[in-house]
């Protein structure tokens, strides 16, 4: 851990506490009856984080590559925790689309739909029309007055983002999607009253014509010709998509679309060539738009932020991209807190979903990370602290009655990884290799030098084209006002009931 990293967690430490301890003095809600509250304890703003993806497993091996196992991430300091159902109306195991719903509606509903209740097919495929749509906690605030932001690596338009201010049947309607945030469109989201103040992400080709490119060369995606960057500018909208944009941005509303699809991973985002912000950067910047906008008002703000690229990376079946972008929510929650008053602000952090991804046998921790010297070890073992704090590396395992440490073969004498998927791009099918000498290409066809090579696709042991949730339940993280209601185990839905009670909205 660098003594950067660990100085600002020292730092969050202090105001997580401070900001618990002040909570408590105020008395919060009463512990017999969940729905009570002292309405001192209002949460004047909410900032929820989601990454996507973001299951049990992954938050525990971004623990290990980033701090080490003794460690502690931004996250493992919130006060408040709970275990979180993902379940969607028809499937076990959900896709993003009708968790965020039910995390921003309190209602459930189907794979594919977005702000509809359950009475909705995916795409309508019974041809009986769509349900109720259900109303979001960004739309309920919005019609309290409040400011509103949504920021994600991924393309604004998709599931998660969208899932705060959209409703349609098939979340793969980008298109569509664009146009319900823009206030001059006749399908415009009218409950979004003069328009979303903060929109920041990916996904420009879902703006421009097809017949057209985009400032970095690309071809849109719009069939109706309409260049709806124009059209957003028109509405008021200050339209950026670069760095030099975006740093120069000063008041609201925004419009920032970054990348034609999704934003970069945070690993390959300083080689962009058109320039884009971080995740953490976006996190900063619209905290200080939104609060800058409502220093003189009571309404407050509700802001929403997703790591978006943790689950492209695990589908990719490359564990390498899903912690580094892990690496970066984590800082960017960091800022949040450092920023806001957490008297007034709830913060609160989940997942949609969780991955097909596991840390596997019995691995042995560092050379420098023991508390007693092993008597001898196989040639590597020395170095295993260099993989991410061994997370990255091969599973060695100590031999306790000689003392002496060695990889951990499986039945056939090979070693294999800590990390794996049950599915994936990463099956290799038998026999397999050593994985230091592994020639399996790797994400973007770089052959990778070992199992902490960035380009690694770590085994599956399902073959697909991309790698699949998980239906296990995830974590819900949360300090501020109306914290306290985050405990147990609970259904997605309690969170938007957590978020709804904190801020007072009807």
């Amino acid at each position: 851990m660098t003594a950067r990293r660990s100085r600002r967690i020292a730092v969050i430490v202090a105001l997580l506490a401070a900001g618990t301890a002040a909570t408590v003095a105020r008395g919060g809600f009463d512990d017999h009856d969940d729905h009570r509250r002292d309405v001192n304890r209002r949460a004047r703003n909410v900032i929820f984080f989601i990454g996507d993806g973001m299951g049990v497993s992954t938050v525990t091996a971004a623990r290990v590559y980033s701090v080490g196992v003794d460690g502690q991430l931004v996250l493992d300091q919130f006060p408040h925790t709970a275990l979180s159902r993902t379940y969607s109306s028809d499937s076990i195991t959900p896709d993003s689309a009708p968790t965020m719903s039910a995390m921003m509606t309190g209602i459930n509903t189907n794979q594919s739909v977005i702000g509809f209740d359950d009475s909705t097919e995916p795409s309508d495929f019974n041809n009986d029309g769509d349900g109720k749509a259900s109303w979001t906690l960004l739309e309920l605030a919005k019609k309290r007055g409040m400011r509103v932001g949504a920021v994600s690596t991924a393309t604004i338009t998709h599931a998660t983002p969208a899932a705060t201010y959209a409703h349609i049947n098939q979340r793969n309607n980008e298109n569509d999607i664009a146009l319900q945030a823009l206030p001059s469109d006749t399908t415009y989201n009218n409950r979004l009253a003069r328009g979303i103040d903060i929109l920041m992400g990916g996904g420009r080709r879902f703006f421009v014509a097809n017949t057209g490119l985009d400032e970095e060369g690309a071809r849109g995606a719009r069939t109706d010709g309409r260049d709806l960057r124009a059209e957003f500018q028109t509405a008021g909208y200050n339209y950026v998509w670069n760095t030099a944009g975006f740093n120069a941005l000063k008041s609201l509303p925004v419009l920032g679309l970054f990348e034609s699809s999704h934003m970069e991973y945070e690993y390959d985002r300083p080689t962009d060539l058109g320039g884009e912000p971080s995740l953490k950067d976006m996190t900063v910047k619209a905290i200080q738009l939104l609060e800058n906008a409502t220093r003189r008002r009571s309404n407050g703000y509700f802001l929403h932020v997703e790591a978006g690229r943790i689950d492209h990376a695990h589908h990719a079946g490359n564990a390498y991209r899903a912690l580094t972008d892990m690496q970066e929510l984590d800082e960017a929650i960091g800022a949040a807190a450092q920023m806001v008053d957490l008297r007034d602000t709830l913060i609160i952090v989940s997942a949609d979903h969780s991955h097909v991804f596991n840390i596997a046998g019995y691995p042995l921790r560092p050379l420098q990370e023991l508390p007693y010297q092993v008597k001898s070890y196989n040639p590597g073992y020395e170095n295993a602290g260099a993989a991410g704090h061994g997370i990255l590396g091969l599973v060695w395992d100590l031999n306790q009655s000689t003392g002496h440490v060695a990889e951990t073969n499986d039945s056939n004498g090979v070693p294999y990884t800590v990390l794996g998927y049950h599915n994936g791009p990463g099956y290799r099918g038998a026999p397999r290799v050593d994985p230091r000498v592994d020639l399996f290409g790797g994400l973007g066809g770089a052959v990778p030098t070992g199992p902490s090579h960035p380009a690694y696709f770590q085994e599956a042991a399902v073959p697909l084209g991309s790698e699949t949730h998980a239906g296990e339940d995830v974590t819900i993280y949360a300090v501020g006002p109306g914290a306290d209601l985050v405990h147990g185990t609970v259904k997605n839905t309690h969170i938007f009931k957590v978020m709804k009670s904190a801020l007072g909205l009807h």
